[in-house]
């Protein structure tokens, strides 16, 4: 029942391995590309440095969890089908793929979700093994930020206009005045078309099906018909008026932290220790959710780790902590607060009585239909890769268990 919690690399990096593992317990964890992306940057494929990268790899991969840990699609895809009308849960919920719709003997519904193949490639790094593909990608990935040169947008403004003649005195204003923009100040139809040249560009034939599906659902207002794409192109156009009018540092790095404020609408809390997060990340999130810095979510796992270590260890991990300690200066009790607001009505429930062998039989009765058909609906051993992503990134065979 924990909120929903995204970090980035410089979050994963600060914590301890000894740390990070309590991190399950007090949240849901959303794994986003552009994390997996950054992890897997560290790989190099010069012989000298494999052996040192492979080892970073490996030590960032063991601090994430099996347990209460997912992988959200990619961004581009959402707002690909979000802009086709599809909807987009936009309250802390991870957006999941490949669900699959199941249904059992007695007619009782369910979404399977199988392993995502970043699940499988985290799996691999976990026990030191990588592949030449991802090895080729992440040298790619790398290469591809130095080619990043955000100070031309940054220099032609600057040339017609005094750095003194600032429309904008701050962040704060500069995030009103383009969510204005995105409320359709200049026209539906033109933000609109913005909007998908913004996001999909030079693909007339896409641009062509969402015009047609907005007319002939009468025009709705854009944030309405397609709110991720808006709010998508709103962070888009932020960054770019922010680096036009030197508000924001040309930074190379900084498109790629960009890239995890597209997540934030997936989650309750955002954690991380970069600076453009800490200057950015607010003016994108809402009233119910939470920015922290990693240094204080670090205290509390440290604080949960250096307990752990004094006790017997007999009650299990899992039992130790489930809700944060109260009255002992954790953030994770002032997060709980604000994203789970009647937390504290299930913490002093009193732990059920354990099941009786005929309940538990019973249970399980009710469950064996609907587990029969996740079996039958599920992948078997040997089936190979899911699709063709799957397959470039975990080659082996023996990926797909």
């Amino acid at each position: 029942m924990g909120p929903t919690l995204i970090f980035d690399k410089s979050a994963i990096h600060s914590f301890a391995e000894r740390e990070a593992k309590w991190l399950t317990n007090l949240y849901n964890i959303n794994r986003t590309p552009t994390l997996f992306m950054e992890i897997m940057a560290d790989l190099k494929k010069k012989a000298s440095d494999t052996r040192l990268s492979e080892d970073q790899v490996k030590r960032l991969a063991k601090k994430f969890s099996p347990i209460n840990t997912y992988q959200n699609i990619h961004h581009s895809e959402i707002w690909y089908h979000n802009l086709l009308g599809e909807h987009v849960p936009m309250d802390g919920r991870v957006m999941l793929g490949g669900g699959k719709q199941v249904t059992s003997g007695d007619g009782t519904k369910g979404i399977l979700i199988e392993e995502s193949p970043e699940d499988k490639a985290m799996r691999r790094w976990q026990e030191g093994r990588f592949n030449d593909f991802e090895e080729g990608l992440a040298d790619r990935w790398r290469e591809s930020i130095k080619g990043i040169d955000l100070t031309k947008l940054n220099q032609t403004y600057s040339k017609s206009n005094p750095k003194e003649q600032k429309p904008f005195a701050d962040l704060d204003r500069l995030a009103i005045a383009v969510n204005r923009v995105c409320d359709g100040e200049g026209g539906q139809y033109r933000l609109l078309t913005n909007v998908i040249e913004g996001l999909v560009p030079g693909d007339d034939k896409f641009a062509q099906r969402v015009v047609i599906r907005w007319k002939l659902l009468g025009r709705p207002p854009i944030r309405r018909y397609a709110p991720y794409a808006v709010y998508c192109y709103a962070v888009n156009m932020f960054f770019a008026v922010g680096l036009a009018m030197d508000m924001l540092s040309t930074r190379a790095s900084n498109v790629i932290d960009l890239q995890y404020l597209y997540y934030l609408p997936f989650c309750h809390v955002f954690t991380s220790g970069d600076k453009f997060h800490k200057k950015v990340a607010p003016l994108f999130m809402q009233p119910n959710q939470v920015f922290v810095d990693a240094a204080k979510l670090k205290a509390d796992l440290k604080m949960i780790a250096d307990k752990w270590d004094q006790t017997d260890k007999k009650s299990g991990t899992a039992f130790f902590i489930k809700f944060p300690w109260r009255d002992e200066g954790m953030v994770s009790e002032v997060i709980w607060d604000k994203c789970v607001p009647n937390w504290r009505d299930y913490a002093d429930r009193p732990e059920p009585e354990p099941r009786t062998p005929e309940e538990r039989a019973r249970l399980m009765a009710e469950l064996r239909p609907m587990m029969e058909a996740m079996e039958k609906a599920g992948r078997k051993r040997g089936d190979g890769p899911i699709n063709e992503w799957d397959a470039m990134l975990n080659p082996d065979p023996k990926d797909h268990r």
